[in-house]
């Protein structure tokens, strides 16, 4: 217990500092403990309606209406004795897109890959690996994990397209 708070305090402050690595990502239930070689495929969808407010200053009104699906896959693992997970995302999306400015509108549709996304994170106290019959018997109490998130550039990309 301590060598975790301990390695944790180090990692905290050994990668804190660093201002290119900060940054903000939600996943819920990214350090839930589950037992070591689970499996799991995730079908999740977001919808997007809505457009640009320029307050009056440039004469534009934008719109866009997009739907992304996302497909995952989770592996649970053992990760020096600590519960760890790896996560890989693939969404894709198709989306409608219309601007008006001075007299004339454009529209745009767009369908295609959105950028490959991997996690890996681990628990680094308060959840150990376990197997499926210690898992049964095992109570969760406070939990510290750590992760690390990848996002590849696999989406479809023109520079000749104002609107990827």
């Amino acid at each position: 217990m301590r060598f975790s708070s301990t390695l944790a305090s180090f990692i905290l402050m050994g990668v804190g500092p660093l201002h290119f690595l900060m940054a903000k990502d939600l996943s819920p239930r990214a350090y839930v403990i589950t037992p070591v070689h689970s499996n799991a495929v995730n079908v999740t969808w977001a919808f997007y309606d809505g457009g640009l407010n320029f307050t009056g200053n440039i004469p534009i009104v934008a719109t866009g209406r997009y739907n992304v699906p996302i497909l995952s896959y989770y592996h649970s693992l053992n990760f020096l004795g600590r519960s760890a997970n790896v996560s890989v995302s693939l969404p894709y999306g198709v989306g409608n897109f219309e601007a008006a400015a001075l007299g004339k509108t454009k529209s745009a549709y767009r369908p295609g890959l959105f950028d490959l996304g991997v996690r890996f994170s681990v628990n680094l106290m308060g959840g150990p690996a376990m197997r499926a019959d210690e898992f049964a018997k095992w109570k969760q109490k406070t939990i510290l994990g750590a992760s690390l998130r990848v996002i590849a550039p696999t989406g479809q990309y023109s520079p000749t397209r104002l609107i990827n």
